[in-house]
């Protein structure tokens, strides 16, 4: 049998007493890219027609995304960070969540005051408020979240030091003048050693406090609704 045909028959036979709870641990790791993506549908309607809970273990970050209603990312046995896929992935509460699940560029920042965080030395406005002014933080940007456009028009300055073709995208990584690295996917090309402008929305701008634990962080969210910001 194939490792797809395997993989069916372990499950059909893990479902047929019709238990509460199935625990899956890295069930499709050794399968190739095309059958594990066909796998990750079978399995995602499976669950959802039968009504049983999946525990689904993995280490795949997309396949987490794509495969669950909730996450809980772990760390030497730690829960990190719970939530929707949505929620873990816009809103990181530290740095290990936002590098674990998904791409991120993260840099060093302070907060100005409500709706306002500085980095690489500039004033930006963004989405958060509730934290001290002058407070330390991370800034999380995802790549996929910068626009490239000429130099004058961007909020940011960067120098090209290297891009690849991804097939729906290039992959840009450089180097701002406080010398953090940027990588950003794009539709558009960068020759390398040119200086681009990168633009982005308030709201690809997101905050991490600096050793908020989850408890601290879904409070803060709780209290200021999330997602409001002022002009």
């Amino acid at each position: 049998m194939s490792g797809g045909q395997r993989q069916r028959v372990a499950i059909a036979r893990a479902i047929v007493n019709e238990p509460g709870v199935i625990l899956l641990d890295e069930p499709l790791s050794a399968l190739d890219l095309k059958l594990r993506t066909e796998m990750q549908v079978e399995l995602r309607e499976l669950q959802q027609r039968l009504g049983i809970t999946f525990i689904f273990v993995t280490h795949d970050q997309e396949e987490a995304l794509a495969m669950s209603d909730e996450i809980f990312v772990l760390n030497q046995g730690r829960i990190e960070q719970s939530g929707t896929p949505t929620d873990i992935y816009d809103e990181p509460i530290n740095r290990f969540v936002a590098d674990f699940i998904g791409e991120s560029n993260i840099v060093p920042g302070k907060m100005l005051g409500d709706f306002r965080v500085e980095f690489v030395g500039k004033s930006f406005e963004c989405v958060d408020q509730g934290l001290q002014a002058n407070e330390q933080v991370e800034i999380v940007i995802r790549p996929e979240d910068l626009e490239i456009r000429q130099a004058h028009e961007g909020k940011l300055l960067v120098r090209v030091d290297s891009q690849l073709f991804r097939g729906v995208h290039y992959e840009i990584i450089g180097h701002d003048e406080a010398d953090n690295r940027w990588l950003v996917h794009s539709t558009k090309k960068a020759a390398v050693g040119e200086t681009i402008g990168l633009y982005f929305d308030p709201e690809a701008i997101h905050v991490m406090r600096l050793g908020e634990t989850e408890e601290e962080f879904d409070k803060r969210l709780e209290a200021y609704g999330g997602a409001a910001y002022a002009d």
